[in-house]
Parts: C-alpha cells; structure tokens; sequence
C-alpha cells in the first residue's frame, strides 16, 4: 500500500495533536511559569508556588514537603518562615493551613500585604532537614 503526501501529513498532524492533548496534566489551578520554586537539600524537597501575586489582601503561599527520611510533624512551619521585601522589611506567618502529614506536608502560608510597591518579595523558611536556610525569591 502506498500512501501520498497528504495522507501521511494527515497522519502526522493527528498523532501530532493526539500526542499533545493526552500528555498535558489537568489539575486544580495552574500557576503560572515563574511562580513556583524548588529547593532540595537534607533529604527534604520543598517546593513553593507563589499563590496570589495579584492580591490586594495578604500574601499566600502553597509549600509542598516531601521527604523519605525527615519527620515533618514535628516542624511549625509557622515559626521557622518569613517574608522580605526590596527595602529589607520581614514579615512574620499571620496563618497556616496545614495538609498532610509524615513524609509528604503541604501547607498555605499567609503573609500580611507588604507596604509600599512590592519589586521584590523572599520567601525565608529556616532548618528544615539540617539546612539553615532557603530562600525562595520572586522579582516583579
């Protein structure tokens, strides 16, 4: 059997598109490119996704825990994060939601709004799994 260029272009273009529409993932919300950031270190991975840098209210991150070694139960999230702006102003947690537990956490971070025009916001979460510091940072 002989196929002709149309016919084989035809075939091409609909595995093409086949291809494309079952390999993209559905989930809940989808953030967009640049908002999510991860750091692996200590045997734990942490991965944050900045929420709502449109908000006009507070300052919401989504941070996913996830380990094979380290006990995360244990750890206040709360306690152990901050937030820095471009003018070196910290804000402490003002709320957390937590899910999860064991080896694999995730927890909503809520952060009041930053005075002042926001060209720059860290994310600073302290000694999680024997690592001092990580820093998770956002430029507008």
């Amino acid at each position: 059997m002989v196929l002709h260029r149309k016919e084989i272009l035809t075939t091409v273009l609909l595995a093409l598109f086949f291809t494309v529409l079952l390999g993209i993932p559905v989930g809940y919300a989808v953030a967009a490119p640049g908002l999510t950031q991860t750091d692996s270190g200590g045997g734990v991975t942490v991965k944050v996704t900045y929420l709502n840098p449109q908000g006009t209210e507070d300052v919401r991150f989504d941070i996913a825990l996830d380990t094979h070694s380290v006990n995360l139960d244990a750890l206040d999230l709360k306690a152990v994060s901050l937030l820095r702006d471009a003018a070196g102003n910290t804000y402490q947690p003002i709320g957390i939601e937590n899910k999860g537990s064991g080896h694999h956490r995730q927890v909503i971070l809520v952060f009041p709004k930053p005075s002042g025009e926001v060209r720059k916001l860290e994310l600073v979460i302290k000694d999680i799994g024997g690592v001092k510091e990580r820093l998770f940072r956002w430029d507008f």
